[in-house]
Parts: structure tokens; sequence; C-alpha cells
């Protein structure tokens, strides 16, 4: 199959989709019925190139089955978790605004600090409590995109995961019907 109708292109075309819809389908009543709603509309572009392409249907009707039956449900278990995450602000300590950063660079000198000290601890450097106030400023960023990477990761596992399905799929295509009509090659 060409890969632009394999199932992970397609997988990552519908979740591209969805993603761009994220808050106001979670927010919505009835989920479930408006994300199969928007992945069959997601899926409209793709059987449009797929009849220009001229190729045989049962592949796409196999891959759209295939994609209804699971993409739904993946999606929305991992995108309300991380939609309802992202409306918290990720859980940060006043969303990370400058007065938390300041604050965050006081207690990692402070910890710095502590860690030269501290007769326990084979840290003798004196850079180092400046170097984790430095890295405290970021720690709000780090944040954010500790989680914006855990999502996208989980969204490439759902790609990941219907891509698996692609020598199933593939079996609904007889090399007959990749010959031109008429014996014409």
């Amino acid at each position: 199959m060409l890969s632009d109708f394999s199932a992970q292109a397609v997988t990552v075309a519908v979740l591209e989709h969805l993603e761009r819809r994220r808050p106001a389908l979670l927010a919505a009543p009835d989920v479930d019925e408006r994300v199969r709603d928007e992945v069959r509309a997601a899926l409209e572009p793709v059987r449009a190139a797929y009849r220009e392409s001229e190729l045989p249907a049962a592949y796409l009707a196999a891959l759209e089955r295939e994609l209804l039956a699971c993409v739904p449900a993946l999606w929305r278990d991992s995108a309300a978790p991380f939609t309802d995450l992202e409306r918290r602000d990720f859980d940060l300590w006043r969303g990370g605004d400058p007065v938390a950063r300041i604050t965050y660079v006081f207690i990692g000198l402070l910890i710095g600090a502590f860690c030269v000290e501290a007769p326990f601890i084979p840290i003798w450097d004196k850079w180092f409590p400046f170097a984790l106030a430095i890295a405290a400023w970021w720690l709000p960023s780090a944040q954010r995109a500790f989680h914006r990477r855990r999502y996208a990761r989980q969204l490439g596992d759902v790609a990941r995961r219907l891509a698996l399905a692609q020598p199933q799929l593939d079996a609904h295509l007889l090399s007959n019907d990749l010959l031109l009509p008429g014996g014409r090659s």
C-alpha cells in the first residue's frame, strides 16, 4: 500500500484533526459520538485522495473500520487526563509566573548551600548552589515540557498500535484489484 494510506499515516492525520478540536470535543456532553463524527470527518480527505488514486475500496473500508473501532477510545483515554491537567496549568504552583520562579531560585540556592555545607553530602564545589538556582528557574518550563512530551508519546503509541494492524489490512488487497481494468498495465 502507498505510504500515504498506511494505517500509521492515516492515524496520525486523524489524531492531528482530533487534537485541533480537543478542548471542545472533550467538553461536549456526548463525547463518544462527537469523537466518532470527528474521526469520520478526518477521514473525508483520505477518502477523496484514495478515490483519486483509484485504489481498491476493500482496503480503505477495512482501514476505516479499524480506525473507528480503536482511535476514539484510545484517543479519549489519553486526551481527557491531559486536557484536565492542561486546564489546571499542569499543577504548577502559581502557574509558573515570575514570582514562583524567583521563589524556586531562592529554594534552589538554599538547597544548594545545604548540599555544599552538609558534611554527609560529598559536594564541595561552591558553584553548585548557583547552578541549582539557575536550573530551578526553568523548573516550570521543564514540567510543562515533560507533560506535553508524555502526551505526545501516548498519541504516538496509538499510531504505532494501529500500524501493527497493517498486515491484516494489506490482506484486503488482492493483486487483481491493483491491476488496471481491461488488463492494461
